[in-house]
């Protein structure tokens, strides 16, 4: 068997729409070997991997028992299943000598987080936390911050192809972020999702909507947005620490608390919200707005903006690309990465090699991702949310959205 022997816990909708098409294409490469794949129920049917072993989990079963007789290949369990059980699942399994990758949330609470922490200060060679704008949709600002090894878009073609229409060598732009655009002054990401097929969770679990099994907006895509920031500490100053000192807001859709209330058994105070604005500093003083939802704008927009005093960049996170603007020329610089892998593919491919010890990013992912995940968490403790939330039809603007707010949320240190 291939050295990268891999068991999929979770064959749900991420299974379906990303990892096993990521996971077939290893295959094809000789880079993984896909020998189960784990859920308690039946593996919902993908055009990969047909003929792999599934495994039936039983109420209680652990992890590390159920797979004990594939522990001979040394496997990496990836744990894509429900959030509850990523940290108590992921702590089991290390123990018992297993390498994993989490999928986020890597935890729903201070409590697991705590756990978590604790179990890779011991063992952070065998835990990769698994974040995909990073090294994905994000990919080209760790690229212009210098924080992913130059020779991935020289030597292979696992991101796609490098280009640029105004200079003929675009790997010159490598770690060239302050030189272009000057001392930074603002920053804002945005993971607005209001297509119809990434835009809604009529077809999701409950663990994406109850606070209580890590759901709401802030916990799903708020780590997409924060994690690829921490790429640019070096230019924007410490972004995260173990406390939350900005505002919050938050709102609900109205379709989706009507779909909640017909399918799913929640008190109205654990439902999670689906739009959250949170607007904090770096520790330098540079503010950074943070915007992210479903069921807004009926289309997506996904992108990064960094303001500096010469310039402007905008990644733009559906399309994969950066476009320059400086103060000193009319010329605009785009990069993009064309002939594109499947989806997440760099992603997974890297989590695999992290566990390794050959990330393509040069700093530790797993542990800016942990720190994320605190943040998060710590932003999460700031909200009431047995409160009244402001709501919104689907689709709406966020200029709609932004009158039924009152003042925002003020965050006390903890």
């Amino acid at each position: 068997m291939s050295q990268n022997n891999i068991v999929v816990v979770g064959t749900g909708d991420y299974y379906v729409r990303v990892l096993s098409c990521v996971l077939s294409q290893l295959e094809e490469e000789n880079f993984a070997n896909v020998v189960a794949t784990v859920d308690i129920t039946e593996r919902r049917r993908s055009e990969y991997l047909t003929d792999v072993e599934h495994r039936i989990r039983t109420g209680g079963q652990r992890l590390s028992s159920l797979l004990s007789d594939f522990s001979e290949f040394n496997p990496i369990v990836f744990l894509g299943h429900a959030n509850p059980f990523h940290t108590p699942d992921a702590i089991d399994l290390v123990k018992n000598g297993y390498r994993v990758i989490i999928q986020k949330p890597y935890c729903i609470d201070q409590i697991q987080f705590s756990d978590l922490l604790s179990e890779v200060q011991n063992n952070a060679s065998a835990i990769c936390m698994l974040e995909s704008c990073q090294t994905w949709n994000a990919v080209l600002l760790a690229f212009l911050a210098g924080k992913i090894k130059e020779c991935v878009f020289g030597l292979t073609r696992d991101f796609g192809h490098l280009c640029c229409d105004t200079h003929k060598n675009p790997l010159w732009f490598w770690g060239r972020i302050e030189e272009l655009i000057g001392p930074p002054r603002y920053i804002q990401s945005n993971i607005l999702e209001g297509s119809a097929e990434s835009g809604r969770l009529d077809h999701r679990g409950s663990h994406l909507i109850d606070l209580q099994e890590g759901g709401g907006m802030i916990q799903d895509l708020g780590l997409h947005a924060i994690a690829p920031l921490l790429t640019l500490e070096g230019y924007l100053g410490q972004i995260t620490d173990s406390n939350f000192n900005g505002t919050v807001r938050i709102a609900r859709c109205q379709e989706y608390l009507d779909m909640v209330r017909n399918h799913f058994q929640i008190p109205k105070e654990q439902i999670g919200e689906t739009y959250a604005e949170i607007q904090f500093a770096t520790q330098i003083g540079i503010p950074i707005t943070v915007l992210v939802g479903k069921y807004v704008l009926g289309r997506n927009e996904r992108n990064i903006v960094v303001v500096g005093d010469q310039g402007v960049l905008n990644f733009d996170m559906s399309h994969m690309t950066a476009s320059l603007f400086t103060n000193y020329t009319s010329t605009q610089h785009v990069l993009r990465l064309q002939d594109l892998p499947p989806v997440q593919y760099p992603t997974i491919k890297d989590a695999i090699n992290e566990l390794s010890g050959n990330s393509v990013l040069t700093f530790d992912v797993s542990a800016n991702n942990l720190r994320a995940q605190e943040f998060i968490l710590n932003i999460l403790k700031s909200i009431r949310y047995d409160q009244e939330i402001p709501v919104y039809s689907q689709y709406a603007k966020l200029m709609q959205i932004n009158k039924g707010f009152g003042e925002p949320i003020s965050s006390t240190r903890l």
